[in-house]
């Protein structure tokens, strides 16, 4: 899609970040993300997240995926991002606050993610991943689960050739 479709200016793809309280690295995991984004390095950590999903959700080692999309400086820049965003006790952000709560602990990266929870909460998400397609101004109901390329694709190029 990103190849096909993004790349060639004829969709925007627009990333939204919505932790689910269940999944209990799921915020943290958005921190990283998101401080990976403003280092230039989105594709690569997400991937890696992504790809290696079921390792960090165990252990909540995510900081070990991050490091290993990237090279040493560029890791440096993701880790400069993430300054205040740790926790002594090396956990993770509880769900709870994850929710709206106070930890006593400023992450500028929590303002973005908490928007898009916001956002989320609108539309509203019910399931991950949820998608939400604009075309021409009009918001077509929101979707979730995984869809196929190639049923994708045809939908695509449906609204495209309109």
């Amino acid at each position: 899609m990103i190849a096909d479709y993004v790349a060639a200016g004829k969709v925007y793809l627009v990333h939204r970040d919505f932790p689910l309280p269940m999944h209990k690295y799921g915020y943290e995991a958005a921190r990283w993300l998101n401080a990976a984004a403003r280092a230039g390095q989105f594709q690569n950590v997400e991937a890696a997240l992504y790809d290696n999903q079921n390792a960090w959700a165990a252990d909540g080692n995510i900081e070990k995926y991050v490091a290993g999309a990237m090279s040493s400086a560029e890791f440096k820049r993701v880790q400069i991002q993430m300054q205040g965003c740790a926790y002594p006790d090396a956990a993770v952000k509880p769900a709870a606050f994850a929710l709206g709560g106070q930890t006593g602990q400023s992450c500028s990266l929590d303002t973005y993610i908490d928007q898009d929870r916001a956002l989320g909460n609108k539309i509203p998400v019910q399931a991950t991943p949820t998608y939400v397609i604009t075309y021409k101004g009009t918001r077509l109901p929101a979707g979730s689960g995984l869809v196929s390329w190639p049923i994708l694709k045809q939908f695509f190029d449906s609204l495209l050739s309109q």
